[in-house]
């Protein structure tokens, strides 16, 4: 006598049949969004995050055009500020991939709050260590 695995209804739970040890994973792939919804919701935060990125270009182009210049100790924090974004932004991506909607939109406000804050450390920490030279 065989058993034959018949796949459950969509909505049911990911289940174990104990006689052939088949997963079924019905419940994840329902968890994630379409993929129109993940674009998008990466292209709008995605934006912000530009932004981001835009203002540390925009710092370092406003104080090249006074004239000033930047340690080597400059650089180093301006390059890092410039990267932090865009590095917020890939494990915002990264952790909210699998998550619903909510989580995913939570997971991006926070990669864009601690963007802000790892901005606005950087520019103290600029001025602390004499970062810009005259």
């Amino acid at each position: 006598m065989s058993t034959v695995p018949v796949a459950p209804e969509p909505g049911v739970p990911a289940s174990t049949d104990a006689a052939t040890g088949v997963v079924d994973d019905t419940a994840t792939r329902n968890r994630s969004l379409p993929t129109w919804l993940d674009v998008t919701l990466a292209v709008l935060f995605g934006l912000f995050y530009a932004y981001d990125v835009w203002e540390v270009v925009e710092s370092i182009v406003q104080l090249l055009g006074l004239g000033l210049s930047f340690s080597g100790g400059g650089w180093a924090v301006m390059i890092v500020a410039l990267v932090a974004p865009l590095a917020c932004f890939g494990v915002a991506f990264a952790l909210g991939r699998r998550r619903g909607l909510l989580a995913r939109i939570a997971l991006y406000f926070t990669g864009l709050a601690v963007s802000a804050v790892l901005f606005l450390s950087l520019t103290v920490l600029l001025g602390q260590i004499g970062g810009v030279v005259v």
